[in-house]
């Protein structure tokens, strides 16, 4: 039996095994949608609560020239709202950053962190179904900047707490909130919040912020909607590269100039990726929660990725730049300079790079592969700014398996599964304050709503607002009692 026949044979037992594998791992029919807790008079009027947030525009706040007036506004419209949260728990206001202290039973355990943002990004009315800063309410959805990113967790949050509160419960450990002022251009808002409660020697169970969310097809192919749980979020950095040359005019152009060489710069890192790509532990993770829900073929894929994972790097760039984007670091050119007239050639031009390092590489390494290539056309590189990957949340933990818990009895149709976080949030600043960062919406979204967050028509269905409230109170109900008989 010649060599080539013996390897023919193994490739057909190995995918033997697989596809076996694959047979057998179809997931469980999903249950029954639980019904919503509230009637259509309910759900208007919680949504007509809601949207007095929404109307209150809060641009985020620049730490070297801060307004805060538009955030003194939205707090009282909080303290309007949650009259019981304004009576029964201990506010501190940081530099217009919100801190809430809800006093629990045991003063020894360690407390729970509930996490958001009071800021958002600009929206230009043109194009908006309503326009972004009216809170209108229509087909059943809260419209408007803000209404997913980020005041529903402000407004899910403390409804939940201040229907708590009105039953006179009382959690088992204390409980606190956090909502900066600036999460949206990344600045320090939230870092000064970690840092009041570093002085105060503050850890935690648990941080809970943005992140995953209720998704109706959170990936192409899945037979039901999934939770996903954000365990961990990826780098950032942003270079200036510049390219220096003899200027001149347009009417006698030179074969390479500072444009060209930049021009060729960019063409070859586009052309040659040059960032390693492979399958993270958290990635793993990830695909294999998500393989039991897809259909055969992709069961097969991501059910084996003992086999196919070599297959499966070459692949998923090609097919999906999101699924590309979580197999390693990614370079995207986002901003360029060159002449202020049209007819000069400019003796010196630039263009901004945008990097995500992943797990493969850490940012560090990223920006000395990117130099390799920008030395081999001339040009210098500047780091504006730049932050290593956030550690990775895990899974086995009573934490998370309590909150895998609550989504399966609260969404019985869903899958739930760790996810990897291709943006940034405020929850980074946290990591040396809690081994357990998770990012999460309990709040059912579509793709197309989920596309919506800094894009026009932001939304929220009135009764996916209402699952979310529902859902953070029996979380609070439960914890940490309840996850740690888990």
């Amino acid at each position: 039996m010649n060599v080539f026949l013996i390897a023919i044979l193994i490739l057909a037992a190995l995918l033997a095994a697989a596809a076996v594998h694959a047979l057998t791992l179809k997931a469980p029919v999903p249950g029954k949608r639980l019904a919503c807790s509230r009637n259509e008079q309910e759900l208007k009027e919680m949504g007509e609560r809601f949207g007095r947030l929404i109307r209150i525009e809060t641009p985020s706040c620049h730490d070297e020239t801060p307004d805060l007036s538009s955030f003194e506004r939205l707090q009282k419209e909080i303290d309007a709202l949650f009259p019981e949260c304004r009576r029964q728990l201990d506010k501190t206001v940081l530099q217009g950053a919100l801190i809430y202290h809800w006093k629990g039973r045991d003063a020894a355990a360690l407390p729970l962190l509930l996490m958001g943002h009071q800021d958002v990004v600009p929206a230009d009315p043109e194009g908006w179904t309503h326009p972004p800063f009216e809170g209108a309410i229509a087909d059943g959805k809260l419209w408007g900047r803000g209404t997913l990113d980020d005041k529903c967790n402000i407004f899910c949050q403390m409804q939940a707490i201040e229907n708590l509160l009105s039953e006179g419960f009382i959690p088992e450990c204390d409980v606190y909130l956090e909502y900066a002022v600036n999460e949206e251009i990344s600045g320090h808002s939230a870092e000064r919040v970690a840092d009041w409660f570093r002085e105060r020697n503050i850890r935690f169970a648990a941080v809970w912020d943005e992140g995953g969310a209720v998704i109706d097809r959170a990936m192409a192919g899945m037979d039901r909607p999934y939770a996903v749980i954000g365990i961990c979020e990826k780098g950032y950095a942003d270079l200036k590269i510049t390219a220096r040359g003899s200027g001149g005019h347009s009417s006698a152009p030179k074969s390479a100039t500072a444009v060209t060489r930049l021009a060729d710069f960019i063409h070859e890192v586009n052309c040659h990726q040059p960032y390693r790509r492979e399958f993270t532990p958290a990635v793993t993770s990830m695909f294999t929660n998500m393989a039991p829900s897809f259909s055969f073929g992709m069961r097969l894929l991501l059910g084996n990725l003992w086999l196919f994972s070599p297959l499966l790097t070459v692949l998923l760039p090609k097919v999906s730049p999101q699924a590309g984007a979580l197999l390693g670091t990614t370079c995207c050119f986002t901003m360029m300079k060159g002449s202020d007239a049209s007819n000069v050639i400019p003796s010196e031009a630039y263009v901004i790079a945008n990097l995500r390092p992943g797990f493969t590489q850490g940012t560090e390494e990223s920006i000395r592969i990117l130099k390799k290539y920008a030395d081999r056309h001339d040009l210098e590189i500047e780091v504006l700014s730049s932050r290593e990957a956030s550690p990775t949340t895990p899974v086995d933990t009573p934490v998370f398996r309590y909150l895998e818990k609550c989504v399966a009895e609260r969404y019985p149709d869903c899958g739930c599964s760790p996810y990897v976080m291709l943006g940034g949030t405020d929850s980074r600043h946290f990591s040396s304050l809690s081994e357990n960062i998770l990012k999460f919406y309990p709040i059912r979204i579509t793709s197309k709503q989920m596309g919506s967050m800094h894009n026009v028509d932001e939304c929220i269905d009135l009764d996916a607002c209402s699952d979310a409230v529902d859902f953070y109170q029996a979380f609070l109900r439960g914890y940490p009692g309840e996850q740690q008989r888990s």
